[in-house]
């Protein structure tokens, strides 16, 4: 199940990237991260009111936690931007590559509190595989 949610989710976030490359057209890059952070922002406070009727705090986190909205900003930004250049296809395999890299050094290190998953060799055929595929991906 939850397999399906991430390629659910997958696919939702290359739906959005190619939407954001258009809409930078009219409003820049910066414009389609506020749009998307604004409009996001407004319907969770929605969310959060109507149906998990909690509190909202964001306080008493530690301060690093807060990133994760310039990272935001810099995801939605960026992809806008090379979904216009790149193509959907060849922007959404990059950060496939970029996410697998990353996480890979995360689950090793355990950093951000997760569990640590030491890098096997074993995985190094599975990295080659992605990384030829987006080679024939970007050179057909």
């Amino acid at each position: 199940m939850y397999a399906l949610l991430v390629l659910f989710a997958g696919m939702l976030q290359s739906a959005m990237m190619s939407f954001n490359g258009l809409l930078s057209d009219s409003i820049g890059l910066f414009g389609v991260s506020l749009v998307v952070h604004a409009s996001g922002g407004l319907l969770l406070v929605l969310y959060i009111l109507l149906f998990v009727r909690k509190k909202i705090t964001l306080l008493g986190m530690p301060w690093h936690l807060y990133s994760a909205g310039f990272f935001g900003v810099l995801l939605v930004s960026v992809s806008s931007y090379c979904v216009g250049i790149l193509g959907a296809a060849a922007t959404t395999c990059l950060a496939v590559a970029g996410q697998l890299f990353i996480s890979a050094v995360i689950d090793h290190y355990g950093w951000f509190h997760v569990p640590k998953v030491p890098f096997s060799p074993k995985r190094i055929p599975c990295f080659l595989m992605i990384l030829v595929g987006i080679l024939l991906l970007n050179l057909s």
